[in-house]
């Protein structure tokens, strides 16, 4: 779980901060949940952390 730091609905990509801490996810629209279009920054999501070429990335975000 964690919490949208940054998103930009027109680059389809931004930030999630863990709830337990640690380093920020790389979130890109492609990687929402079936049925999810964009986020909202400041809202509670839960993600799967991959390691990417330049850090965590989330996958299959959805709203809490």
């Amino acid at each position: 779980r964690g919490r949208v730091d940054w998103y930009s609905p027109y680059l389809g990509q931004g930030f999630i901060v863990p709830e337990a801490g640690g380093p920020k996810a790389f979130v890109r629209r492609e990687d929402l949940a079936a049925g999810e279009e964009d986020l909202e920054n400041n809202e509670e999501v839960s993600y799967e952390v991959t390691e990417g070429t330049e850090g965590p990335e989330a996958r299959n975000v959805s709203r809490t």
